[in-house]
């Protein structure tokens, strides 16, 4: 009798397995408009932290007149720019070189040849 019911809960078993394979995946439209949302929402902060990229330069557009650089005596480039209203306003190199993704010595050796 228990001979029974053990291969009747084996067959059992494998019959949904079965069924499991062959089943509509309920969740798999879920996960794919997951997915595309994801990537959507990932482009658009792309998008949105480019233009304020452009937003912030065209702020800084006026400091251009106010400082020149002294190698080139005409105006300064958009990082260079960045290293100095940075430095201006207090913020340390390491941060600074982060910001702008220059290693530390290049924002040493650019807050320097700036401050002449």
């Amino acid at each position: 009798m228990v001979e029974y019911a053990i291969i009747a809960l084996a067959v059992l078993a494998i019959i949904f397995l079965v069924i499991s394979f062959f089943a509509k995946d309920e969740l798999k439209p879920l996960e794919e408009q997951i997915d595309h949302l994801t990537v959507s929402l990932a482009q658009e902060t792309y998008q949105i932290k480019k233009r304020l990229q452009v937003i912030e330069e065209e702020l800084l557009i006026p400091e251009r007149q106010r400082f020149a650089s002294p190698q080139r005596n005409g105006p300064l480039s958009p990082t260079d720019r960045r290293i100095l209203f940075l430095h201006k306003q207090g913020f340390p190199l390491e941060d600074i070189a982060r910001e702008t993704g220059l290693t530390v010595a290049e924002v040493e050796r650019a807050v320097r040849r700036l401050r002449r």
